[in-house]
């Protein structure tokens, strides 16, 4: 897609962003190709169409949090893309785990109450599922 189509699908309702996504591996190459995967993953998701993507080169991390390296590679990929619901931002989001998120276009927004609704129960549900693989918990009720 190229950034004048991008533009078009903003003046019909998607939304323009920027994010930046990252990856730490014990192996520079492991870095590269599993960051190069998740992009293409996302690029294939459903209302999601990336017009620019740049990499950053990887860079040596010392004393990761991993204690199974005195070293690792870190690397980053800034992508632009359109979405065409505020839904399938939060999706993204929440399966992609980007560092950063920025709404370049448009300034607001207007949000119908069935689609904020269904972005909550998408929430909540990743997070019963994140439980349940016993990656953590669900609050009853915080402090």
């Amino acid at each position: 897609m190229e950034k004048e189509e991008a533009q078009e699908k903003v003046d019909k309702g998607w939304i323009k962003v920027r994010a930046f996504i990252e990856v730490m591996a014990i192996k520079e190459e492991a870095a590269t190709m599993a960051l190069e995967k998740h992009v293409e993953k996302i690029g294939k998701q459903d209302g999601i169409e990336i017009y620019k993507k740049e990499f950053d080169e990887p860079e040596v991390v010392e004393n990761p949090p991993t204690k199974k390296a005195n070293k690792a590679y870190s690397q980053i990929a800034e992508i632009e893309f359109v979405v065409s619901s505020v839904k399938n931002l939060m999706t993204f989001s929440m399966l992609y785990g980007p560092s950063s998120v920025e709404v370049m276009e448009p300034d607001s927004l207007k949000i119908k109450g069935g689609e904020l609704q269904d972005m909550a129960n998408s929430i909540s549900a990743l997070m019963h599922q994140y439980a349940s693989q016993g990656a953590g918990g669900i609050v009853a009720s915080p402090d």
